[in-house]
């Protein structure tokens, strides 16, 4: 039988007849509080005991102080005069036990109860909540920001389940801060009116436990779908520089309360480191990313490679990949040319996946035709328009030019294509050799040397159309 359990609880701050009732009943099963931590609460093995606990809220305890304030001291004694043995703090939180049958109420005025509560609410939950309320928006309005420049890019990658972990995280911290203000309000007036403090709602339990579940399964699937992305481990490395981040500031508080430093000391030093290691561990892994991407960690290994001599006289080295495509230049016309690199590379979430090809010539002489395009599959109907738009404004550039030299996509009438809808780049009316075709739930860019016939779009219609 284990002699230690640790649980995950979910417990209001203010959720003082909650916390007293469960700890009851995990008593009355053989399991009596020992300390909480920020991650778990730790129970101690005994014989299963009919004990009464209370909960109280002392404002001048913090977390960083070394040792009880004087105040406090006199407090803990007040309480064991009156019978309650102190069985662990949570910040202000003081928790007492006992196994009187009628013991003497801790704090007999509600008026008093509600006051302390709110003290120690403003002084430990409230700010932090605020706070990690306010980055949580911020961060989720820069991931949003991200994704309305760039739709295509970052929803076919783990990118945007981030903005799903913000909201969740965002919910998280407005819930609570909800419910307090609520709960205040109501006890306040109940209070006045010669009433006690109103029990606060029981469900944020479960509905907290279901949160914290779909964080998880977030993470867990932008992990995934990052780790199979190009440069996607620098994802990974920021969730990872942030878990160390928290592990190491708890540490160092952890530290300097073990070493009984004050508690204004302990506060400061473990501001300020968390200021320091946020740089550097962020330095860290910029460092680390640049000097992957240069050592080729996070692309693919080409198949092969190929040196040329430029016009200048250099020489460079080209990297060449034989991946199969789908379509070919070979496939629209005859070709002669033996150093192409056919380079295919696939994103995916589970909102969109974006296939991007390219076959490419070198600078050594020859002028071969070259051929790219990118093909979207939409599996949220709701995203297609969201991700058309992102194709045919991030091609019409050339936006500050005189208008002799814009260029816009124009929807055609192209039956040939056997498309919903067919865009056709232009230069004033001067048609160009860049398309935008739409089948199905699929988007497909292309990229042409030149306007091709009738016969290469019936080839190309059957090499795509049918393809995914």
């Amino acid at each position: 039988m284990k002699a230690i359990k640790r649980r995950f609880e979910q417990f209001l701050f203010y959720d003082y007849t909650g916390i007293e009732r469960h700890l009851e009943r995990m008593a009355a099963r053989g399991w009596q509080l020992h300390k909480i931590t920020r991650f778990y609460w730790e129970y101690y093995k005994t014989e299963p005991r009919k004990l009464t606990y209370a909960v109280a809220y002392f404002s001048e305890a913090s977390e960083f102080n070394p040792y009880p304030t004087e105040n406090q001291k006199t407090f803990h004694e007040y309480c064991k005069d009156a019978g309650w043995k102190l069985v662990t703090e949570w910040a202000q939180m003081q928790i007492f036990c006992t196994e009187q049958e009628n013991p003497t109420p801790i704090e007999t005025e509600e008026s008093v109860k509600l006051k302390a509560i709110h003290r120690a609410m403003m002084k430990n939950f409230l700010p932090g909540s605020g706070l990690i309320l306010l980055l949580s928006l911020l961060q989720l309005i820069i991931q949003l920001h991200a994704i309305s420049d760039a739709p295509v890019y970052q929803l076919s990658n783990g990118m945007a389940l981030l903005a799903v972990v913000w909201i969740i995280l965002a919910i998280q911290m407005l819930t609570p801060l909800i419910g307090y203000a609520v709960w205040y309000l109501k006890s306040k007036k109940a209070v006045s009116m010669g009433g006690t403090c109103i029990e606060s709602s029981g469900g944020y339990k479960k509905v907290s436990c279901f949160m914290w579940l779909l964080t998880a399964i977030a993470i867990v699937l932008a992990v995934f779908y990052m780790s199979t992305q190009h440069l996607g481990w620098g994802g990974i490395l920021g969730i990872v520089n942030v878990t160390v981040l928290i592990a190491m500031v708890f540490i160092i508080k952890n530290v300097l309360k073990r070493t009984k430093v004050s508690r204004r000391v302990n506060f400061t030093i473990t501001m300020v480191s968390c200021i320091i290691l946020s740089l550097v561990l962020t330095g860290a892994m910029v460092w680390g990313i640049v000097r992957g991407v240069n050592a080729g960690w996070f692309g693919k290994e080409p198949d092969e490679t190929y040196t040329t001599t430029l016009p200048n006289g250099s020489t460079h080295t080209w990297d060449i990949y034989y991946d199969p495509l789908p379509l070919k230049v070979e496939d629209l016309q005859d070709v002669d040319y033996d150093h192409y690199s056919y380079e295919w590379t696939a994103r995916e979430s589970f909102l969109l996946v974006q296939y991007n090809a390219i076959q490419k010539s070198f600078p050594d002489g020859q002028l071969a035709p070259e051929l790219r395009y990118e093909i979207v599959k939409v599996k949220l109907p709701a995203l297609f328009d969201l991700c058309l738009n992102d194709y045919l404004d991030r091609y019409n550039y050339e936006r500050d030019l005189p208008e002799q030299y814009k260029r816009y996509f124009r929807k055609t009438d192209a039956p040939a294509w056997q498309a919903d809808a067919v865009y056709q780049l232009y230069r004033q009316d001067e048609a160009m050799n860049e398309y935008i075709l739409c089948w199905g739930n699929r988007i497909v860019y292309i990229n042409f040397d030149e306007i091709p016939t009738s016969e290469q779009i019936a080839i190309i219609v059957e090499k795509l159309r049918v393809y995914f």
